[in-house]
This record gives C-alpha cells, sequence and structure tokens, in this order.
C-alpha cells in the first residue's frame, strides 16, 4: 500500500473556504454557546447551507462529491475552532449519511440521503443502550416482525445530535440470542413517528453545543423500506460507518491539537518570567517539540487511512478483505492515537499557559474539557486496541 498523498489544488481550495467560513460563522459564538450549553442552531443553519453537511457524498446525491479526505478536511478546520461543531458534523454524516451511501438502496438514498446532504435534514445514529456499550452486538431494543413490518420498542442512550435530528439510523435486536452475528437490523426512524419522544438529555463535561439524548421508542412502527442493509446484519452497517467516524475523529483531534499547540506558542513567546520569554528555557521547548511531533504524525496517519477510504468506493459488496482488513486497523489506530495524542497536546498547552489556562471560559480550558470525549465515543480506545491486536494476530504487523 503506497504511503505517498498530496492534497489537489481543490482541496486547498475547500480548505480556504471552510476556514473563512467558520471564522465568520463558528468562532464568534463558541464562548457563548459553551457557557449557555445550547445547540448552535444559526451556525450549524449556515454550515447547511454551505453544503458542509454533505462534503463526501456523491453531487448525484446532494453531496460535494470531495470524498473522505475533504471530509477530513473539513474536520481539521472545523475541530480547530470548536469541538461541538465537529461533532454536530461528524454524527451527521459519518454515523448518518455513510450508512446510507453504502448499503441504502436507490429509493433510500432518494428519500433520506438527498435531502440529509443538502443540509436539509440533520441526522443522528444510535446504538448504545443502558447495557450495551463497548459489547455493541449486544443491544436489547426490540424488533419484532408485524406482517411486512417492523415494530420498535427501547430505550437508546448517549445520541449525539439525539435531540435535533429529523432521523436515526437505529440498531435494534431483531433476534437476541443471535447478537451481532444476525440478530442485530439497522432502521431508519423518523423522530416524528409515533411512539418516538426523546428523553433525558445530559449535562456533560464538555461538548457543550451539542445535544446527548436518551431515544425512547413505544412499540414504533416501521415498515420495511426503513430497514437498512439486510434484516440481521445492522452490527455491519455500523461497524463499517464507524470506520469513517473514527478517521474523521481524528481529524477533528488534528484540528484542536494545532490550535492548542498555536496558542501554547503564542503564550510562551510573550510570556516572560526570570527576565526572558519562557519559549527560550528547554523545558517549554521540549513541550513545543512533542506537539509537534504528535501533529506532524497524525496529520499524515489521516490523510492516508482518508485516500485509502476513498479508493476503496463506496460498495462494500466490493471490498476485498485484506482491504477490510486493513481500513478497520487504520481506523482503529487513527482514533485511538489520534485522541490520546490531542488529550496530552493540549494537557501540555494548558501548562505552558499556567494559572491562565485553568480559568473558565479560556480557549485552552474549553478545548481541555472537550477532548476528554475522543477517547471514549465512537469506541472506546481499550475497543480500539482490542480491534488492533486481534488484526496483529490474524496478519502480523504488515501494511
Amino acid at each position: 500500500m503506497g504511503i505517498e498523498f498530496a492534497f489537489s489544488p481543490e482541496h486547498d481550495a475547500f480548505r480556504a473556504g471552510v476556514r473563512a467560513l467558520v471564522e465568520k460563522e463558528v468562532a464568534p459564538i463558541v464562548g457563548t454557546m459553551d457557557e449557555s450549553e445550547q445547540f448552535p442552531r444559526s451556525s450549524v443553519r449556515s454550515l447547511q447551507e454551505q453544503g458542509l453537511f454533505g462534503v463526501p457524498v456523491p453531487v448525484e446525491y446532494g453531496g460535494l462529491g470531495l470524498g473522505k479526505v475533504g471530509y477530513c478536511i473539513l474536520l481539521e478546520e472545523v475541530g480547530k475552532v470548536d469541538a461541538s461543531h465537529a461533532t454536530i458534523l461528524g454524527a451527521h454524516t459519518s454515523l448518518g449519511t455513510t450508512p446510507l451511501l453504502y448499503y441504502g438502496t436507490e429509493e433510500q438514498k432518494r428519500r433520506w440521503l438527498v435531502p440529509a446532504a443538502r443540509g436539509e435534514k440533520l441526522l443522528a445514529f444510535s446504538l448504545t443502550e443502558p447495557g450495551s456499550g463497548s459489547d455493541s452486538g449486544s443491544v436489547r431494543a426490540a424488533a419484532e416482525r408485524r406482517g411486512d413490518g417492523w415494530v420498535v420498542s427501547g430505550n437508546k442512550i448517549y445520541v449525539s445530535n439525539g435531540r435535533e435530528a429529523d432521523t436515526v439510523v437505529l440498531l435494534a435486536a431483531n433476534d437476541a440470542k443471535l447478537g451481532p452475528l444476525g440478530g442485530v437490523t439497522a432502521f431508519l426512524v423518523d423522530t416524528d413517528l409515533p411512539g418516538f419522544r426523546v428523553g433525558r438529555c445530559e449535562k456533560k463535561m464538555g461538548l457543550h453545543g451539542t445535544s446527548t439524548a436518551e431515544l425512547v421508542l413505544d412499540r414504533v412502527e416501521l415498515g420495511s423500506e426503513r430497514v437498512l442493509g439486510e434484516p440481521g446484519r445492522g452490527f455491519f452497517v455500523a461497524m463499517t460507518a464507524l470506520d469513517v467516524g473514527r478517521v474523521s475523529l481524528g481529524a477533528a483531534s488534528l484540528g484542536a491539537m494545532e490550535t492548542a499547540s498555536a496558542d501554547a506558542l503564542a503564550f510562551a513567546q510573550q510570556r516572560v518570567q526570570f527576565g526572558s520569554p519562557i519559549a527560550g528555557y528547554e523545558a517549554i521547548q521540549f513541550k513545543l517539540a512533542d506537539m509537534a511531533m504528535k501533529i506532524h504524525a497524525l496529520r499524515l496517519m489521516v490523510y492516508q487511512a482518508a485516500a485509502h477510504q476513498d479508493r476503496m468506493g463506496a460498495d462494500p459488496s466490493r471490498w476485498g478483505p485484506l482491504d477490510r482488513q486493513a481500513k478497520t486497523r487504520e481506523a482503529a489506530i487513527v482514533k485511538c492515537l489520534g485522541s490520546e495524542w490531542a488529550s496530552d497536546v493540549i494537557d501540555e498547552a494548558l501548562q505552558i499557559h499556567g494559572g491562565l489556562g485553568y480559568i473558565r471560559g479560556t480557549p485552552i480550558e474549553r478545548a481541555y474539557r472537550d477532548a476528554r470525549i475522543g477517547e471514549i465515543f465512537e469506541g472506546t480506545n481499550e475497543i480500539q486496541r482490542l480491534v488492533i491486536a486481534r488484526d496483529v494476530l490474524a496478519r502480523g504487523f504488515g501494511p
């Protein structure tokens, strides 16, 4: 597998456009959003109107057609400014539009994917339950056959965009005894259906601009046209989407690292102690060097993995087993290292700021709170290490 990569002129122009838009629409409201803990409807609407909720989706389905590389550029640039907006985008795109693009019928793509990519509808993804987190094949929300359709009942938790979404890609158990291999089905659940309601919304350490919601399904009736993929194959739908989400999470982590490092560098060059800027002291220089190394390495990993996914295309039936295995390992590595390095870099950036970094409402304090979830959602880092280790045992350490 080749490891060389270069951005195209189209990618560079897209990055510049996203950067300008985010600085105009997102940056000014982040502090207020974090303090009020309100979903940023106005700025999200602005991003939707510019097509940024459909970046990797092909043009024929309402998107911008910029693939996973373009999508990671988007998440990197948004992640530089605010993790909440990056999470809203990620929940919609990685976990909402990707399953539709990969597994949806043509009718499903026209009905659900096109308006989502155009920014007319917001998507969410729901796998976790009170008794099912890392053990993602043990869902207990029940999907019972009724004629040609289904009736779904149960509770889902920790759903990003859950309060605001128009449609949720939701996993339910068609046969709990079978577990992930045949027992879980993915459904497209519109949030205005009878029997569906939003329950508790969590108060969180960070990501104050996002909703993290409980979803309650009380005998929600779903037609067969709402099954995404095949009945019993929902676990594979979810895992394929998570491979995309884990790489884009690495991109958002990269953006957060870049901003924290730049802020720390500027502060270190200005802050004078013992008669000199603290940037002149080796203790600070070593921190800056460690930041630079992690940023450089993660940038290469993110875009190599994104380019690999673009080369594979959007039809899982055409993927070879080695490409599938490599894609999943790469995604796990990017997510695990990216989230941990982001925590490390932001922690060191806060340390360079000294007492100022600990003050509520400063950008570095907010970044510190926002970064911690990266090691937990989209599969805990313990699960990522399990995925990586199993692949190493099967295929060794080669590419």
